[in-house]
């Protein structure tokens, strides 16, 4: 049961430009893109072509997206523009700037997740992998608010059916006689820190529930939801609901900023789209804003040696490492990102794999720092070939791992050793093989006395 509720969040969670002057190319205006095979084309999750399903639904004119499937706008690419779309389901995706199938820009809504501060996630999509974990807020995830519909009140008796677990058949029996079905399959589950549902994994069907005073309420959030996005060169404003303020705004797209194709995706359960539309931008001088002069702290690691991907062997794990770490020539120099990020997906696209970064530190007499850091899937942290920490990362993790399974530098410490003169922290760092989403670290001295790094 636990594995069925971990899955169905993790789809569901783990799926105003600042200071710019724009203005719509006069030879460019507003330009409809109808949901006609001339304009899209319709993938299955295996890369197979089908057929462009249109249908009415909750009175709009829409195409519909099964589970896994995207639209594809056919021939046509965009580097700066505003897309504007109304979208129906429980997590709708917007992938743009698209190179290929499997790097890109993109940004999703979480419908369940509706006034948190986790309600829209944009990532970098790089070599196929979806890395909510290492993008979060408030950077990269942002609040918003959903509209919610309403389809069965039952009575305030049966509130002590409402428990973990399977759902019971007198709750099924409830809903059942307000024409809601759910099927035997169908499970409660009450997390701490999001909303309460039920969810049918037959039917793919979720409702969140709350108690209210005339009884329990069960609401559907897939109904419809106006969007707007505006990319201007690596910054992206996202508008919800209301047209004229943003409820979101990313100041670093984290991609090449160059036009690329538009895809419309359904990550959980089906998706519709309607009123699909699209504006070029043409930037005039951008303005520096706070966060583009911003500059990491000198005490995050931002230089880091990266080994070859290799099979992890349980057995001879250390011996394999110290192998490796004997041939550093043969590691690649990488940066982090601006904030002191490092996505291995950037680099390799095997989830399965390992790979060792290595970086030096030089310290001017023997002394003790603290390393701040944290991780996705799995890590070894090594110093001068002595283990210092071994652990994993599951999606709901234990109360001492931090926030929500998300990658932030404060939620893990450990103590360094220095010697005097140079020392070597070598991270051996697993790829999230279990739901091929997450791989990537960030690390952090606590301070720089007498130490640098190199």
């Amino acid at each position: 049961m636990k594995i069925k509720i971990y899955n169905f969040l993790i789809c569901i969670i783990g799926i105003s430009l600042v200071s710019c002057n724009y203005q719509n190319k006069e030879n460019n205006p507003v330009q409809e893109y109808a949901f006609k095979e001339s304009h899209w084309r319709i993938e299955n999750p295996d890369g197979s072509l089908d057929s462009l399903e249109t249908v009415d639904h909750q009175g709009r004119q829409s195409i519909l997206l099964q589970p896994g499937q995207k639209a594809i706008l056919k021939e046509s690419k965009f580097k700066d523009f505003a897309v504007e779309f109304h979208c129906n389901g429980q997590a709708p995706g917007f992938g743009f700037r698209v190179q290929d199938p499997k790097n890109y820009e993109y940004l999703y809504l979480r419908m369940f997740m509706s006034g948190n501060r986790d309600a829209l996630q944009y990532t970098p999509i790089h070599n196929g992998n979806l890395p909510w974990q290492l993008y979060n807020y408030p950077q990269y995830e942002g609040n918003a608010t959903y509209p919610r519909r309403e389809v069965a009140t039952i009575p305030l008796s049966l509130e002590d059916q409402l428990v973990n677990g399977n759902a019971s058949d007198s709750l099924l029996t409830a809903l059942g006689n307000k024409g809601v079905e759910f099927s035997e399959e169908s499970f409660v589950d009450i997390p701490d820190a999001s909303p309460a549902y039920i969810y049918d994994p037959k039917s793919s069907k979720a409702l969140l529930f709350e108690k209210r005073e005339d009884g329990i309420a069960f609401l559907d959030v897939r109904t419809w939801i106006h969007v707007k996005a505006e990319i201007l060169e690596d910054k992206m404003s996202v508008y919800v609901g209301d047209m004229d303020t943003p409820t979101f705004v990313v100041d670093d797209l984290k991609h090449e900023n160059r036009a690329g194709g538009i895809s419309l995706y359904s990550n959980f359960g089906e998706v519709y789209f309607s009123d699909f539309s699209i504006s070029e931008i043409e930037s005039g001088h951008t303005q520096s804003s706070d966060n583009d002069l911003e500059q990491i702290a000198p005490n995050y690691i931002t230089k880091w040696y990266l080994s070859e991907m290799f099979a992890k062997d349980s057995v001879n794990f250390l011996q394999q490492v110290d192998s490796m770490l004997k041939n550093r020539d043969k590691f690649k120099e990488i940066n982090v990102d601006k904030d002191g990020l490092v996505n291995i997906s950037r680099f390799y696209d095997d989830m399965d794999s390992t790979t060792v970064l290595t970086s030096k530190i030089v310290s001017d007499s023997e002394k003790e720092v603290k390393l701040n850091f944290d991780y996705a899937d799995h890590l070894v942290i090594l110093l001068n070939s002595e283990t210092l920490f071994d652990g994993g990362m599951d999606f709901r993790p234990p109360p001492d791992k931090g926030a929500e399974g998300r990658v932030f530098v404060e939620d893990e410490r450990t103590t360094l050793k220095l010697r005097k003169g140079v020392n070597w922290l070598s991270f051996v760092l697993s790829g999230d093989n279990r739901q091929k989403y997450n791989w990537g670290c960030i690390a952090k001295l606590e301070r720089l006395d007498g130490i640098s790094l190199e």
